[in-house]
């Protein structure tokens, strides 16, 4: 099981490589505005990401083309791909669960 911060942050950098406020805006727009990850929230989430293998941030030459060598770029790693997948097949089957109990769903 994942933590709400690390979904998130996964699923905006399961398209392409970010930098931490991109990461931010994707996920407050894909959220609704309803979770707001704040410099702080953000950068402990990646750091511990990076550490748990499941992100990795690029170095100098990674960056992508055209952009400042200044901005902390980030992209997801196998493992943390594999790990969205299995959260969100997770969280999936608990919906469909409550669906299920619920009488949505025959």
């Amino acid at each position: 099981m994942l933590r709400r911060n690390w979904f998130h942050v996964l699923v905006a950098l399961a398209e392409r490589d970010l930098h931490g406020s991109a990461i931010a805006e994707d996920v407050l727009e894909r959220t609704g505005g309803e979770l707001r990850l704040w410099p702080a929230t953000l950068y402990r989430a990646l750091d511990e990401l990076v550490e748990a293998g499941l992100a990795e941030e690029l170095r100098g030459d990674d960056h992508p083309t055209g952009e400042s060598q200044r901005k902390r770029y980030y992209r997801v790693t196998t493992e943390g791909r594999r790990a969205v997948a299995e959260e969100a097949r997770r969280l999936e089957a608990m919906a469909h669960e409550a669906r299920v109990r619920l009488g949505e769903l025959a």
